[in-house]
């Protein structure tokens, strides 16, 4: 079948007409929220595996969960409403798009498993295009590992296919590696000389930023929303909807640490979970565990756009928030909380209350702090830039944080409300075990209160020979 695109330029916002036609090895759409550059992205991989046979595709994000409720659910959307979806196969289970015709795919992985990632072909052809939502998630060394994939002999309709890697983000904090190293240093465009002498070419780079301003297909109500985050915190409307490189200099945590989570779920003395709900904005499920006093946040599930009946089953998949587990939630959506309740789970609704949010942050920054940030990148990005408030004069409110990106530290002081409700700190925390351990802690006690039964037999025993003198001993 024979697909017309020759309407396809009125689909697109034009100033992404430039990022199409580069054929550089690496590709950067950075910018600010609202610009449409995920959908412009998604809108040029429809096109070109459709006209342009070769094209095998990965889509990554640093989380499988959050790459399932993003990337892979835009584009089916995005195949439906160009009324294309005779033209796919779509794998639910394995989160893959083929073309019918010609077996050319593309491929939705997280990074949380990159041995996946390493073993995985494709049935026609070997992999020519990745590409990387949310890029400001990744490390350099999770870059470097996708860029070397993109190797090996192309042959038949992907001789005329370049190895592309596209990233897509939104920045961040001004000393993020992506702006290091290929904006300010442009390390990797650079030629490198080895030590024999050998020169080795430096890696084509092209690089586009945009802003919601130059998105000519963007939601009047929607553009008004960012336009009113001037009002709000210029600092963060000046990175969040201008995609300016931000430089937060009143943050508000500087407590934590980015490292791996060494210990399994099992391992914890205690568990506490959180929800804050959401819809435009993402809904966030976080776990945080306790072991010998060291707060660790090892685990997170972020979904946008998303009802709450279908953030449970995305749950329920990926398993983050076991059922029967407690879980302290948002308690401005109690019928929510009830549908999390009917499908097993132990949701209840926050307290909050006066100075909720004082005493909530004040207890995070009382913490060790340990963030997994390849199981928490949403987490992860919140920190790095939730700030005090300053007032017209620049100075600092500390009282109030600017509540944007907040979204799973909301979660996290829902978790906690207990703890930080307290006076003084708490000697003892109680929260929810895993019931490996609650089976454990369980037998534990069963075989204390067996020996003590025995116990209590056996001096019972030995009273009843005293009495009658026969106490079975020599004389």
């Amino acid at each position: 079948m024979k697909v017309d695109f020759s309407k396809f330029p009125l689909l697109v916002n034009k100033v992404f007409w430039s990022f199409f036609k580069d054929k550089s090895r690496i590709r950067i759409s950075y910018g600010g929220s609202g610009s449409g550059k995920s959908y412009a992205y998604f809108q040029e991989i429809i096109c070109k595996i459709l006209t342009e046979p070769g094209h095998n595709y990965l889509i990554c994000r640093k989380v499988a969960a959050t790459n399932k409720t993003s990337t892979y659910a835009l584009l089916i959307q995005l195949i439906n409403e160009m009324k294309l979806s005779s033209l796919f196969k779509i794998n639910k289970s394995d989160m893959s798009i083929t073309v019918k015709s010609t077996g050319y795919m593309v491929v939705f992985k997280g990074l949380d498993d990159i041995e996946k990632i390493k073993s995985f072909t494709f049935p026609n052809g070997i992999l020519t295009d990745i590409g990387i939502e949310e890029a400001s998630e990744i490390t350099q060394k999770d870059f470097d590992q996708l860029n070397v994939r993109l190797r090996g002999k192309r042959s038949g309709k992907q001789k005329e296919i370049p190895f592309q890697v596209t990233m897509l983000l939104n920045p961040i904090i001004d000393t993020h590696w992506i702006k290091k190293e290929f904006i300010d240093k442009k390390s990797y465009q650079k030629d490198k000389k080895r030590d024999n002498g050998e020169i080795i070419k430096g890696t084509s780079v092209f690089i586009l930023k945009t802003t919601y301003l130059d998105n000519d297909k963007i939601d009047e109500d929607y553009k008004a929303t960012l336009e009113g985050y001037k009002d709000v915190d210029y600092e963060f409307y000046r990175v969040y909807c201008l995609g300016e490189w931000g430089s937060f200099g009143n943050l508000i945590f500087n407590n934590w640490v980015f490292a791996p989570c060494p210990y399994k779920e099992d391992d914890f003395d205690i568990i506490y979970n959180g929800q804050d709900f959401g819809f435009n904005h993402p809904q966030v499920i976080s776990k945080i565990g306790f072991k010998d006093g060291v707060m660790y946040s090892y685990n997170e599930l972020t979904a946008f756009e998303k009802t709450n009946e279908e953030i449970i089953k995305l749950n329920k998949e990926y398993d983050i928030l076991h059922e029967k587990e407690a879980v302290t939630c948002d308690s401005a959506e109690p019928s929510k909380i009830k549908e999390w309740v009917q499908h097993g789970y132990g949701a209840v609704p926050a307290i909050k209350g006066k100075d909720s949010v004082t005493r909530g942050i004040d207890f995070l920054k009382s913490q060790k702090w340990i963030i997994d940030s390849d199981k928490c990148p949403r987490l992860a990005q919140e920190v790095q830039q939730y700030h005090w408030k300053e007032d017209k004069d620049g100075n600092l409110d500390d009282k109030k944080p600017v509540e944007l990106m907040d979204d799973a530290i909301k979660a996290h002081m829902y978790a906690l409300e207990s703890l930080s409700r307290m006076k003084g700190k708490p000697s003892v925390l109680s929260g929810s075990k895993s019931d490996q351990k609650k089976d454990l802690i369980s037998k534990k006690k069963e075989e204390r209160r067996e020996r003590r039964n025995i116990i209590k037999q056996q001096k019972k025993n030995l009273r009843k020979l005293k009495k009658t003198g026969k106490t079975g001993r020599k004389r």
